[in-house]
């Protein structure tokens, strides 16, 4: 199996299952099936990207590159359970303000090889359209349009609704993720809300009580102990690092329009830069699949234990 290196976006302020693609995908390079190369916060909020830091502290993975749309602000706090978690478990240090999300994947494009790089988009496209429309600067000679056309293999989508209807992170900036649709380079593929929606995963690790779990602690704040969430984003990363698997499959080629609104449209069309995928296995057998990886103990975790119980040491 071939190592696949994730560029992930992701908005991480109002549903829990961003956490839980963060822990997919750490498990995933626990497993050896993906290398992180950097993470980028497609809001302005002053949690969401300590949030991020300290899911990749958990993962033994702090040296992740971690963006922002900047500058941080308050406009999304009403909504921000990400505060909750920073609460929790801050150490109380100092957190160095983060670096514009452009930079971080422009310098993350610019250092990878051709054709290497995967796209996870969870949430906005302010940061991704903010790419495209970079400039040459210290980072690259290219701009943003030339380096995704050079270092981007695949680029996975956690939004719309197919074949049509409204969904959130489409649908909250429209024009936004009108302009993204239309303008990024090479195919698109779409994992819609109707994918996910039934497909509930984290109930056990909601259970979990070890202090030093961020991801069983959102789950457990955001949706009850016991009671699980929605799986969009942990099957988008999944996706982009198995492909379709037995698990999917892709509709014909076509294109999907943004609609008044914020509605998604597809329609089918010889030669077409767009797909979605269907969901060919039971909702029970996906969550299974992804529970497993929420459930995981952090490589990084296993390795030490063994040392800290023989000197007496506590993890």
């Amino acid at each position: 199996m071939s190592m696949v290196n994730l560029l992930i976006e992701t908005d991480i302020f109002s549903d829990v299952d961003d956490v839980g693609a963060l822990a997919v995908a750490h498990a995933l390079a626990d497993e050896g099936s993906a290398t992180i190369v950097a993470i980028c916060v497609n809001t302005p909020s002053r949690w969401g990207h300590q949030a991020v830091r300290i899911v990749n502290a958990y993962y033994g993975r702090q040296v992740i590159p971690v963006g922002a749309l900047l500058p941080l602000d308050d406009s999304i706090a009403d909504r921000d359970y990400a505060k909750q978690l920073v609460t929790a478990f801050s150490t109380g240090e100092e957190v160095d303000p983060p670096e514009d999300a452009v930079r971080v994947a422009r310098r993350a494009l610019h250092g990878a090889a051709d054709d290497s790089i995967v796209v996870v988009s969870l949430g906005f496209f302010q940061n991704l359209i903010g790419l495209l429309r970079s400039e040459a600067d210290d980072i690259s000679p290219a701009t943003g349009l030339e380096l995704v056309r050079r270092k981007v293999t695949r680029t996975v989508v956690m939004g719309g609704l197919f074949p049509q209807g409204w969904e959130f992170n489409v649908g909250e900036y429209p024009a936004v993720a009108a302009e993204f649709v239309d303008t990024w380079p090479g195919d698109l593929e779409f994992l819609g809300w109707e994918v996910g929606d039934d497909v509930i995963t984290g109930r056990d690790l909601s259970r979990d009580l070890d202090p030093e779990n961020p991801v069983s602690a959102a789950y457990r704040a955001f949706s009850g102990s016991g009671a699980g969430r929605q799986s969009w984003d942990l099957m988008a990363v999944a996706l982009a690092v198995h492909g379709v698997g037995t698990e999917y499959e892709y509709s014909p080629a076509g294109r999907v329009s943004v609609l008044q609104h914020g509605r998604t449209e597809w329609v089918e069309e010889i030669g077409g830069r767009h797909r979605y995928v269907r969901r060919l296995e039971s909702a029970e057998t996906i969550a299974a699949l992804l529970d497993r990886y929420l459930s995981q103990t952090p490589l990084v975790r296993r390795i030490l234990s063994p040392l800290t119980t023989e000197s007496g040491l506590s993890t």
